[in-house]
């Protein structure tokens, strides 16, 4: 049986996109070996929410990450991580990802979310915000500020397709 590492809050809820319909969203990384990652969906009745938990072992999540899977990179840069098991803490917490591979992976998603509807063209605009971070420290706070989201919200409103894509790559 797989231990914990740590877990984050995810998707729109760590974006700070959340809305009341959103689902909560759960990153769980842990010591299994495995390569596969495994998805789950439960209704919390105490909430009355889904939570939509993603888990990964510790192998898994530094490949996807370091070969620029934002899921796992916004899952490694999270501040809002639970550590369960220390004995990764000084590793993932000192990760830097970049490369040449990893920019062309995040702006291959780019392009293909511009073309998408509102929710895919706001999350063009969002893994922009975050490229550039990873192209000037190898690292970003996945936390989108007020400023940001307005702008993304704006920009996905206003803008599809070669319109977008040629404000953001």
């Amino acid at each position: 049986m797989s231990e914990p590492i740590f877990s984050t809050i995810h998707g729109s809820g760590l974006y700070g996109l959340a809305h009341e319909g959103s689902d909560y969203d759960v990153f769980m990384v842990t010591d299994s070996t495995r390569k596969k990652v495994s998805h789950r969906m439960e209704l919390d009745h105490e909430f009355d929410t889904v939570v939509d938990t993603t888990e990964v072992g510790i192998d898994a999540f530094l490949r996807n990450a370091w070969s620029g899977s934002h899921q796992s990179v916004e899952a490694l840069f999270s501040r809002r991580k639970v550590w369960v098991n220390q004995d990764y803490r000084a590793m993932i917490e000192g990760a830097r990802v970049g490369g040449a591979e990893v920019f062309a992976k995040y702006e291959r998603t780019i392009k293909k979310f511009c073309y998408g509807d509102f929710k895919r063209r706001r999350h063009a605009v969002r893994l922009r915000f975050n490229l550039e971070g990873l192209r000037n420290e190898g690292r970003f706070n996945p936390e989108m500020t007020g400023t940001e989201i307005a702008f993304a919200n704006a920009a996905a409103n206003v803008l599809k397709g070669d319109a977008l894509l040629e404000k953001l790559i």
